[in-house]
């Protein structure tokens, strides 16, 4: 059975984000979440796009501090790459993307939870959560496609390497797998983040609204 919008939100009702406390200013004003391409082209700071970042990078960008996360869970030892992609092929679908973990009210599925107390311990973060029905439903012009992995890291499971590939981001129609398998939701270059989106410091909350009513007032 195709997965369908409708599926998927009744399995993974929520969708859940994490940045730095650098770049929350920005994604509250934008209300909006920017790949690193979309971020960087362009940029004195464009070479920060070639090859795996081994380490969160901050730039300067039209006189904004911007942050990057790195690539250190991407392990290249632990890899099997397919659909004749290279290493730097993958980065740079990694790049050109924006990912939100699947989950539910309760928190993110449990890849999205590692993930989040990774950054965590880094220091000060800011978590978004956001009504998958508003987060489709803001972004029906952008091309939603989910992952049944963390695609950012690689590691052995079962004695096997991590499959990584453009098949790695699968269209929903050409979805197969339960709504339950879903780990991360994925759109190109941007994503538009809905009036309901809300942001915590904690998994535990509490929960805020993102929406800022001074910049939202012609909504």
């Amino acid at each position: 059975m195709a997965l369908t919008p409708g599926r998927l939100v009744a399995s993974r009702s929520f969708a859940f984000h994490i940045c730095g406390d650098v770049n929350f200013a920005s994604v509250r004003a934008a209300r909006a979440l920017l790949s690193a391409e979309s971020l960087l082209r362009g940029t004195e700071h464009e070479h920060r796009l070639r090859g795996r970042r081994s380490e969160t990078v901050a730039v300067s960008i039209n006189g904004r501090q911007i942050q990057v996360r790195d690539h250190k869970p991407l392990i290249p030892a632990n890899l099997e790459l397919h659909d004749g992609y290279t290493l730097d092929d993958f980065i740079g679908e990694l790049n050109s993307r924006v990912f939100l973990w699947a989950g539910t009210e309760k928190g993110p599925c449990e890849s999205g939870k590692r993930h989040i107390a990774k950054y965590q311990a880094e220091g000060e973060t800011f978590i978004l959560r956001v009504p998958t029905s508003r987060l489709f439903a803001e972004n029906t012009a952008r091309a939603l496609e989910v992952t049944f992995c963390n695609s950012g890291a690689a590691r052995y499971h079962t004695g096997q390497r991590a499959k990584r590939g453009r098949s790695t981001f699968v269209e929903l129609g050409a979805a197969t797998r339960s709504p339950g398998d879903v780990v991360e939701f994925t759109f190109k270059h941007s994503v538009a983040l809905p009036r309901e989106t809300q942001y915590a410091k904690a998994l535990s909350g509490p929960w805020l609204p993102l929406a800022n009513d001074a910049n939202d007032a012609n909504d």
